[in-house]
């Protein structure tokens, strides 16, 4: 499945919606406005020069964010003007992802995105956590029926954090322990 992060800008300011594609019509949207945490997510080395570090930690940011709508699925290849005033988009990192957990509490999902100083891969772990709980059925683990499970958007905070990992020390396709 895949995912793209989209800086939003309108009026002099911005945002991140962080959208992912779950196989359904539309895609699952987060809005972040925390500028200080998405100064960390850029791909240019400001969040974390792991190739330049001789002693290399894994490292977490914390910040809020909103689920909002739902958004259209040409959004995970567009890039500009949107129209209507309504400001312009510009993709930050796009790549796939995979479910690693979901459970009452949090989604834990893996990115791996292509946007870096030296065209390597960045592997993320996102934790979303929702302001109520995550209703889950039996096979609600699937990326394709993440949808149903998850609360409606409103206006409520979600916490979301972001690790950065090397891709050497996550083995693709094992899950997280």
């Amino acid at each position: 499945m895949r995912y793209v992060l989209l800086k939003h800008e309108k009026d002099n300011d911005f945002h991140v919606d962080f959208l992912l594609d779950c196989g359904q019509e539309c895609l699952l949207t987060w809005q972040m406005t925390d500028h200080v945490f998405i100064d960390r997510l850029k791909s240019n080395g400001i969040f974390l020069n792991f190739a330049e570090s001789p002693n290399r930690t894994n490292d977490t940011f914390y910040s809020n964010c909103h689920r909002i709508f739902d958004h259209r699925r040409k959004y995970l290849d567009f890039s500009g003007d949107i129209g209507d005033s309504r400001g312009r988009v510009v993709c930050m990192d796009n790549g796939e992802w995979e479910l690693c957990e979901i459970c009452a509490q949090h989604l834990i999902i893996k990115t791996i995105g292509v946007f870096s100083v030296d065209n390597s891969p960045i592997t993320r772990i996102w934790r979303f956590e929702p302001p109520i709980g995550i209703t889950l059925d039996t096979d609600g683990t699937s990326p394709d029926r993440l949808m149903q499970h998850l609360p409606p958007p409103d206006d409520e905070n979600w916490v979301v954090s972001c690790t950065q990992m090397f891709c050497a020390d996550l083995k693709i396709g094992k899950p997280l322990k």
